[in-house]
């Protein structure tokens, strides 16, 4: 699909999004954060191996519930998914570093840093055109979910 509007790429991902309303779309990118981290990690952990993981970090890898006990610093060889808002000011948690690992973090705070966390998670595959980039400052910008 090919849009210069986040929202209706966000919207091919999320059954009902644009039916949301703007005030609840923030609840609806984190919803669906949730409902597909655990198979998102997975998917890391497959592709990278758990070979050169020990048994506390295993255990953080396979528990994607958000009352998930995440170390202050990551050093990992898999990368950590994690949902920003469950690290929130408002959470009170306190946010993971990274230490020698890698978190990807699922940004939510907004429809075009949810897109492009998830590109960098694998879990699409996003292209912004370069001549959309130098429009985007004049306020268009193309973008294409694949």
């Amino acid at each position: 699909m090919t849009s210069d509007d986040p929202e209706q790429l966000l919207a091919e991902l999320i059954p009902g999004y644009l039916a949301v309303a703007p005030a609840n779309r923030h609840a609806a990118r984190i919803a669906h954060a949730e409902r597909d981290l655990e198979r998102m990690q997975q998917r890391v952990l497959t592709a990278y191996g758990s070979e050169d993981c020990d048994d506390a970090e295993l255990d953080v890898l396979l528990d994607t519930s958000a009352s998930r006990q995440v170390p202050d610093l990551w050093s990992a060889p898999v990368p950590l998914l994690l949902i920003d808002a469950h690290f929130s000011d408002e959470s009170g948690g306190p946010r993971p570093r990274e230490a020698g690992g890698r978190i990807v973090w699922l940004e939510t705070g907004d429809t075009d840093s949810y897109l492009r966390s998830l590109a960098v998670a694998g879990e699409i595959f996003l292209v912004i055109r370069e001549d959309a980039v130098a429009a985007g400052a004049r306020g268009g910008s193309t973008r294409e979910l694949a």
